[in-house]
């Protein structure tokens, strides 16, 4: 039971994520004024390191959202031994989340010299994302598959 619902709050989690990267994503396309406390989350989105290989960093972040959310979505419809490989599969994906995370906070506070909250808000998901795909990942029980409950 405490796998589905490790489950649940990851699934939750990366939607959250995928709606914070989206419109971040959204408002660095259209040069929109990113709504913000102060002046860090246009000063992050136009500092060059928002963009990589002439992408910005919220389209990789909006991939990340969505594809974790969809292994989460997918494992509990999947034979016990594929659940196993999803865990592998969302650990890893969660360890680059968040040392992705990690490394642009780290351009904010050191390199940008300004602080975005959306940004912020991101790296707290993807962190959490981590923490709990660990303790998913430990989880030796197989979820539920549905027409099995």
């Amino acid at each position: 039971m405490i796998a589905v619902k490790l489950n649940r709050v990851m699934f939750a989690l990366a939607v959250a994520g995928l709606v914070v990267a989206g419109l971040l994503w959204y408002w660095h396309v259209q040069n929109a004024e990113i709504p913000c406390t102060n002046a860090g989350c246009d000063q992050v989105a136009q500092h060059p390191t928002s963009r990589l290989f002439g992408v910005p960093v919220a389209a990789y972040g909006t991939l990340f959202y969505l594809s974790f959310a969809l292994l989460c979505a997918i494992r509990p419809s999947v034979p016990a031994e594929q659940q196993r490989l999803l865990a592998h599969l969302l650990l890893l994906w969660g360890a680059v989340g968040f040392l992705v995370s990690a490394y642009l906070t780290y351009l904010e506070l050191f390199v940008i010299h300004a602080i975005c909250q959306w940004c912020v808000a991101s790296a707290i998901i993807a962190t959490a994302l981590f923490a709990l795909s660990v303790l998913a990942w430990r989880q030796p029980q197989a979820l539920t598959i549905p027409s099995e409950a």
